[in-house]
Formats: structure tokens, C-alpha cells, sequence
């Protein structure tokens, strides 16, 4: 499997597995649509609890992961289970808009914070993605690639 069909079918299986852990829980998905780099779901989380939501955002790099195991240990596997784990690691970023971001939010609603939760959340996503893009734009001044200090500026602009 090569370049953009592994892509397409490590999204796919990433959002499988959102959807796979949202039906286990009983939560309803409220919508699907095309975003740049693949695809987005809303859920239904005004009656689930914040573990609930947690493991629905979890469930996606968690199948990419699994699917990058499983996909080594095929002949001609590893261009998937690369673009698999990678997209795993990046969507485990704590920045809003990204699996990592929704799980961080979760989890800082289940501390002592209380209503200061969200604020924490964006703050922490702020400098994360700050500093990604801090890294980008080194890499990219060092003549790397600049599609990562691309990904990089649309991660500050959509969050």
C-alpha cells in the first residue's frame, strides 16, 4: 500500500475507531465532514461522562496503533503502519481540535479545577502548539521539510 491510499485507509481506520467506542458507549455521532488531512466527527457527548468522551477520543490513535502493529507484520505493511503511527502520534498532541486536546480537556474536567478546566486545557494547547511551530519554523530555516511547519501553521489557525 502506498502514499495516499495508505493515508486514506489509516484515516479511515483511525475514525473506525472513534466510531467503534462511541456505539460501545452509547454515544450518537451527530455529523461526519472533509477537513485538510482527513476527517472529522461530532459526537454526542451532552449525556456521557467525561471518562466516556475520553476513551471515544482516545479509541482513534488506539486503532492506528494497533493497525501499525498489525500491518509489520505483513509483507509490504509498513508504508500503512508508518503513516498509521504517525498519524496516531500527531493526533495524541494535547491541542485543541486533536484527539490529544479532547482527552486533555476531559481529564483536567475530572480534577479539583472545576469550571477552570477548559481555561487550563487551552492554555496548554496553546503552548503546545507554540512550541511545535517554534520547532517547524527551526526545521525549516535548517532546510527541512516545510510541510511539517505547514501542519504546524494550520494547527495555531484551526485551533
Amino acid at each position: 500500500m502506498r502514499g495516499l491510499s495508505a493515508f486514506a485507509a489509516a484515516v479511515l481506520l483511525h475514525e473506525a475507531g472513534h466510531i467503534a467506542a462511541a456505539r460501545l458507549l452509547g454515544i450518537p455521532c451527530r455529523r461526519g465532514s472533509g477537513v485538510i488531512g482527513g476527517l472529522r466527527l461530532a459526537f454526542d457527548f451532552s449525556r456521557a461522562g467525561y471518562w466516556q468522551e475520553a476513551a471515544v477520543h482516545l479509541a482513534g490513535p488506539a486503532a492506528g496503533i494497533l493497525g501499525a502493529f498489525l500491518a509489520a507484520r505483513i509483507p509490504g505493511g509498513e508504508d500503512f503502519g508508518g503513516v498509521s503511527l504517525l498519524l496516531a502520534a500527531v493526533n495524541l498532541l494535547p491541542c485543541e481540535g486533536l484527539d490529544g486536546g479532547g482527552i486533555l480537556r476531559c481529564l483536567l474536567h475530572l480534577t479539583p479545577l472545576g469550571f477552570r478546566a477548559e481555561s487550563a486545557a487551552r492554555t496548554v494547547s496553546l503552548l503546545v502548539c507554540a512550541a511545535f511551530w517554534l520547532f517547524a519554523a527551526r526545521e525549516a530555516l535548517r532546510g527541512g521539510n516545510l510541510s511539517v511547519l505547514l501542519f504546524a501553521a494550520a494547527l495555531m489557525i484551526l485551533r
